[in-house]
């Protein structure tokens, strides 16, 4: 298990974490080196931190990150006006 006072993961547990993030990536047709993922897979790696250690579970977290991140995107509505800034300001 991962111990905070080495600052650093196993094998194992690396292995755990990337298969988490390439299964949640796929599953939303994310490329894994998108900021997208990228955010992701530092939401898993502090998700194993606070010792949520089962990949089906991280991918469950990941999927409440998308949900909630979703909640404030409105398909389909109107694009948001840019306010050019006026010359010399």
């Amino acid at each position: 298990m991962f111990e905070p006072s080495q600052g650093i993961f196993t094998v194992d547990e690396l292995n755990v974490i990337r298969d988490a993030h390439v299964e949640w990536c796929a599953s939303r047709s994310i490329e894994p080196s998108s900021p997208l993922g990228q955010e992701t897979v530092k939401l898993i790696m502090e998700a194993y931190q606070g010792g949520t250690t089962e990949r089906e579970a991280l991918v469950m977290k990941c999927e409440s990150f998308a949900t909630r991140r979703e909640e404030h995107v409105r398909l389909g509505a109107p694009a948001i006006d840019s306010i050019e800034p006026e010359p010399g300001k």
